[in-house]
C-alpha cells in the first residue's frame, strides 16, 4: 500500500515505510525505522516535558496551563489580555477563566485600559513574580539535563530545523 506524506510517496512493507521500489526502511524521509514521523516524536517529547514540568509546578500548585501565562508575563511584563493570549497560543475567550483563577490566587492582576475600557492589561503581582522566580530554575535545569548528552552540532541543527 502506498501512502503520500507531503508529496512524498512511501510504501508500507510490514512494519516499515519505504520509498516505492526500495526495500530500505530509511529510504522514506518522513519516517524513522519504527515508522515515527518528526511530528510524532515532537509530540511525544512535548508530552514528556509537560509531565516532568508539572511535577516541579506541583510544588506551588500551579497547573501547567497557568505556567505558560506566568512565563510570558515574567518575560514580557504587562500585556493586554489579547496579546497575552496570542503569545501563549490560547484563544482569548479561553484565557478568561485561567486569568480569573490566577487573579484570585494573587498571581496576577488585571486592570482596564483607561483609553479603551474594552481592553484589560495583565501583569504579575509580586507574589506571582516570586512564584516564577522560584519555579523557573528547576524547570530550566530539567531542560538542561535532558539535552546535556546532545552534541552542540545536533543542538544547532535541531534549533534551526524548528525555528525556520
Amino acid at each position: 500500500m502506498t501512502k503520500s506524506f507531503s508529496g512524498i510517496a512511501c510504501e508500507e512493507t510490514g512494519t516499515h515505510a519505504t520509498s516505492p521500489g526500495s526495500n530500505s526502511p530509511k529510504a522514506c524521509p518522513v519516517m524513522d525505522e519504527r515508522g515515527r514521523t518528526v511530528a510524532w516524536v515532537t509530540r511525544t517529547v512535548h508530552r514528556l516535558y509537560n509531565i516532568q514540568t508539572q511535577k516541579i509546578l506541583d510544588l506551588k500548585e500551579i497547573p501547567i496551563a497557568h505556567w505558560f501565562y506566568l512565563r510570558v508575563l515574567a518575560e514580557r511584563g504587562e500585556l493586554n489580555q489579547l496579546e497575552l493570549s496570542k503569545r501563549v497560543g490560547i484563544a482569548s475567550t479561553t484565557a478568561v477563566s485561567a486569568l480569573d483563577n490566577m487573579e484570585k490566587r494573587g498571581l496576577l492582576r488585571r486592570h482596564r485600559d483607561p483609553k479603551d475600557r474594552r481592553k484589560y492589561y495583565v501583569s504579575l503581582t509580586p507574589h506571582g513574580k516570586r512564584v516564577v522566580d522560584d519555579l523557573l530554575p528547576p524547570v530550566l535545569q530539567l531542560i538542561s539535563e535532558s539535552i546535556s548528552s546532545v552534541t552542540e552540532t545536533r543542538s544547532v541543527f535541531f534549533g534551526r530545523f524548528y525555528m525556520r
